[in-house]
């Protein structure tokens, strides 16, 4: 046997050496990924099948190479196309794995690399989300991760949003937010997305449907924030049950299908707008909150400083027990104590000064982050009550 040849035959016993290894720190790693979840049974024992296959080979081709003989016709094109029969195997499987697809190199599992990579494309993406300035940027970036994982809908969602910001084409990028909720119906984000967009055309029915939806499935605190901060339950359910509200005189929150807390939102949406019954609609809301929870204090106040503010003396009388009510039944609830000073201190300014020296036992004791709008209200009281 010629040198090069004693090199060839170093050259197929280290490379079969280097296959045994990984194939079977791949079958090591293919039972991990399934205890975590990240493979079906079916996807695993397809793998595993594979696997076991090319190991009986690799290991039948070493013994071949390690005595000395020939190897056996064929080895050396298999070893040749053995990373692409991998790759190939790893391209079919992901279509149903995690959403991933790709190749398989060693040290790598076949979701960990490529979710790796997208994961990490997808954080800088966001990091650049509060840079108007660099948007087109994330937009690139969303482009190259849909390259890999068309279906990837955090990339679809947050593109669509972006190109919507920037003045793109209203429709596609609903078309592309319903693209999205096919794919993973209850997507918080691009439910919230689609409120938004078909609110700001004016299509509140169709908006609707898609909070009912969000408000059925778990929403993560930030997204939370983004319909608290832009009001959307009261802007999108105050539009579109408008002429519900204004039809039934007694209506329910069951009929409205609203929570309480959502319904205050309606309520002080509507007082807000320039609709010609917007304040007897705000009461009708109160109401039917206070039927279901006779104690809500929110609900209590707010219709009370409404009927305060009618000038009939019946009405006035009928909001003075009401606070009373309130603050009785909620005697720590800041609403409640400064809804009842506001009234108060036209004609009770002891009165006045108690509720607000009671709202600043409260306020120090507790949680002062949303301190400064009630600060400012009570120093006008004070200031109007003449509080020492």
């Amino acid at each position: 046997m010629t040198e090069n040849s004693d090199e060839g035959e170093i050259s197929d016993s280290n490379f079969a050496a280097e296959q045994k290894e990984f194939l079977l720190k791949s079958l090591h790693e293919l039972d991990q990924e399934f205890e975590n979840g990240n493979l079906s049974l079916d996807d695993h024992e397809m793998l595993v099948q594979r696997y076991t296959r090319e190991l009986a080979n690799v290991t039948e081709a070493k013994k071949v190479v390690d005595s000395g003989s020939e190897p056996k016709k064929g080895y050396r094109t298999k070893a040749l196309v053995w990373s692409l029969g991998i790759v190939l195997l790893g391209a079919a499987a992901g279509v149903t794995i995690s959403q991933t697809s790709g190749a398989r190199s060693s040290g790598e599992s076949i979701t960990g690399s490529i979710r790796k990579s997208v994961s990490s494309q997808i954080s800088e993406a966001q990091m650049l989300l509060g840079n108007r300035d660099r948007w087109g940027e994330a937009i690139e970036i969303f482009d190259d991760v849909l390259e890999t994982q068309p279906s990837n809908v955090e990339a679809l969602t947050y593109r669509a949003w972006l190109n919507y910001q920037s003045g793109g084409e209203v429709s596609a990028q609903i078309k592309a937010w319903e693209e999205v909720l096919f794919i993973e119906p209850g997507y918080s984000d691009a439910l919230v997305f689609l409120s938004i967009s078909l609110s700001n055309e004016g299509r509140y029915d169709e908006a609707s449907l898609y909070l009912d939806q969000l408000r059925s499935n778990p929403v993560r605190e930030d997204i939370l924030a983004i319909v608290q901060q832009r009001g959307l339950y009261g802007e999108v359910y105050g539009e579109a049950l408008y002429p519900t509200i204004v039809d039934i005189s007694k209506p329910t929150l069951e009929e409205l299908q609203l929570e309480a807390e959502i319904g205050l939102e309606v309520a002080n949406y509507l007082l807000l707008s320039e609709k010609d019954e917007r304040t007897v609609s705000a009461i009708k809301i109160y109401r039917a909150i206070i039927m279901d929870f006779p104690s809500r204090p929110e609900a209590l106040s707010r219709e009370a400083l409404l009927l305060a503010q009618t000038g009939d003396q019946d009405l006035f009388a009928k909001a003075i027990d009401q606070m009373n009510f309130a603050v009785a039944e909620n005697p720590n609830n800041v609403e409640a104590l400064l809804s009842r000073a506001t009234v108060l201190a036209e004609f009770d300014q002891e009165g006045a000064c108690n509720d607000l020296e009671s709202i600043n036992e409260i306020l120090a004791a507790g949680d002062q982050s949303a301190e400064e709008p009630i600060r400012v209200q009570m120093e006008k009281i004070r200031a109007f009550a003449a509080c020492t």
